[in-house]
């Protein structure tokens, strides 16, 4: 049955945009950011923090105060959201800049994420009557999130336990591991029989509370990829020349021989569904506005209008000024963002998935045609990055605030707070994580860093380097479009084919727990569970801000 999509309006007496909402979105948003950080730098992984945001909220907020409504938690949920994505980009872009040579400049990359954050958010403000009344987009996340928030009064109170128990097993088991009293990591290759096998197991709450949350299917499926990587590949390699012995050295070797087959099959996987739905991506043009339609919008389009205006100078002008980057071109690429804002809106509201690594590729290669410049690409692509995972953040939450009937104006008054706190945040715990772990650390490896840094590395010298080979960037493109068409996560098993063997091995060990209680105990208590995998997850990426914290005072 078709979920309905309107909610009734609540009562005007219930409050909505309040002290409560406001200071724990921040906070909750400072905690997922610290996880979605970590779990980007660590793993290349992400997860829906809309969700969790909603389901803490419901948790937490009645706790101080008193009883909440949908409309407050949404709020809550929207600001925590903000907080946490409006930094997102810095493990993936900022990391190629600074193998590349840059430094770490703080206020420099506070301008460009505040700014180009701002224009995201205003950008779609302006078309959101066009996309949350689309009867053809059906926004799963948004549904999900309002289901959440539909437990205010019948919350489960056994799962609460669960995921509060769940933080302090992670906290524990990640502190100990972090002060090496337990291993975190257990290596089989010693007992591998052939030159080039290599294979080794991350045990830690992170790589376990995720690969429970991934499933069983796509889990397996990068494992499948993982042990041919590591038992077949390897050998063959190592026996032909193609690569060092990954046994003894896998970053400068097998993985950066992989590296174009892993992004031809992640580039596909997204690019697929963009062209089978190159319709809605062509009706995203129509702005004009039907006589007639619909509106709960309370704000006013052109103060939004005159706003994202005077962001784009700023932007435009910051980045012509301090870096030297021509106002022609600056120009291109936002109006090319703003462009890649309404289709990544338009793919996650179909779908309820990104195409953040096909839009972020492709404005690396049109900033790289424009400017000639490695690190202008990357900044370029950068400033692209956060736009449109804003843009599509805000029109995630718009959705969810139509549904509860919310103000639209509140909502954007708490985007634009979360992400000045964010961006403020973001930027300093970035900067010490590199400062404690460095670009080239065992745990922190960067793969989607990494990923970048050789991809403007190979179109820099040519497109045909080694570490960006046009013969296996082809194949990788036609295992990506078969993976899609045949129904395999594509983007897991690319992951699979690039990351090292021990993070894969430890989400695969996730994967495998939540299908043995899955066929054990039933999915309705598999689904249960998924409260003590991100209860875990938490308690891993706190006790790495708590490290990185320890470390910087010492």
């Amino acid at each position: 049955m078709k979920k309905e999509m309107n909610a009734p309006n609540l009562a005007g007496s219930e409050r909505e945009f309040s002290f409560r909402a406001i200071f724990f979105g921040v906070l909750i948003g400072l905690l997922l950011m610290a996880l979605m950080m970590y779990l980007d730098a660590v793993l290349g992984l992400d997860t829906d923090v809309a969700v969790v945001a909603s389901m803490i909220g419901v948790i937490l907020i009645p706790l101080f105060g008193g009883p909440t409504n949908r409309r407050e938690v949404n709020l809550m949920q929207t600001c925590a959201t903000a907080t946490t994505l409006s930094a997102y980009s810095l493990t993936g872009n900022v990391v190629p800049m600074l193998l590349m040579g840059e430094e770490l400049r703080l206020l420099p990359t506070f301008v460009i994420l505040l700014l180009a954050d701002v224009m995201g958010i205003c950008f779609v403000s302006i078309l959101r009557d066009q996309f949350v009344y689309d009867e053809n987009l059906p926004f799963p996340g948004a549904v999900m999130c309002t289901t959440a928030m539909d437990q205010i009064d019948t919350k489960d109170k056994s799962s609460t336990k669960i995921l509060a128990g769940a933080v302090v097993v992670g906290l524990i088991v990640s502190f100990l591991q972090n002060m090496e009293y337990i291993p975190w990591m257990i290596s089989f290759t010693s007992w591998l029989p052939v030159k080039g096998m290599t294979l080794e197991m991350l045990i830690m709450p992170l790589t376990l509370g995720m690969g429970y949350v991934l499933g069983a299917k796509i889990a397996l499926c990068m494992l499948a990829a993982n042990l041919l990587v590591c038992l077949v590949e390897g050998p063959v390699g190592t026996s032909l020349g193609w690569f060092d012995n990954p046994a003894e050295d896998y970053f400068t070797g097998i993985q950066d021989f992989n590296l174009p087959i892993a992004v031809g099959t992640a580039l596909f996987a997204a690019l697929i569904p963009i062209l089978k739905q190159w319709r809605t991506f062509a009706a995203a043009f129509n702005l004009k506005k039907e006589t007639g339609q619909k509106t709960e919008r309370d704000y006013s389009m052109k103060s939004v209008l005159v706003l994202l205006v005077v962001t784009s100078i700023a932007l435009t002008a910051f980045c012509n000024i301090y870096y030297g980057i021509s106002i022609l071109h600056l120009a291109i690429c936002i109006v090319i963002s703003l462009l890649f804002a309404m289709i990544a809106v338009r793919v996650f509201a179909e779908s309820g998935l990104s195409a953040g690594l096909a839009l972020n590729i492709t404005m690396i290669v049109i900033a790289y045609m424009l400017t000639k410049n490695g690190i202008f690409s990357m900044l370029l692509a950068f400033m692209n990055f956060n736009m449109f995972i804003l843009a599509q953040d805000t029109m995630y939450d718009m959705k969810i605030g139509q549904m509860v009937s919310a103000s639209p104006k509140k909502q954007i008054k708490a985007q634009l707070i979360g992400v000045f706190f964010g961006c403020i945040a973001g930027v300093f715990l970035f900067y010490g994580i590199i400062q404690v772990f460095g670009l080239d650390g065992d745990l922190f490896t960067f793969p989607f860093g990494n990923m970048y840094y050789s991809i403007i590395s190979g179109i820099s010298e040519g497109g045909a380097t080694s570490l960006f080979n046009p013969m296996r960037f082809a194949m990788g493109a036609g295992l990506g479009t078969l993976f899609t068409f045949v129904g395999l996560p594509a983007g897991g098993i690319a992951l699979a084919l690039y990351l090292a063997p021990r993070t894969i091995m430890g989400v695969a060990l996730g994967g495998v727990i939540r299908w043995i209680i899955e066929k054990t105990k039933g999915n309705d208590f598999a689904e249960k569970m998924d409260n003590a995998a991100t209860g875990l997850v938490i308690g891993d990426a706190v006790v790495c801000v708590i490290m990185v914290i320890i470390s910087i005072a010492a």
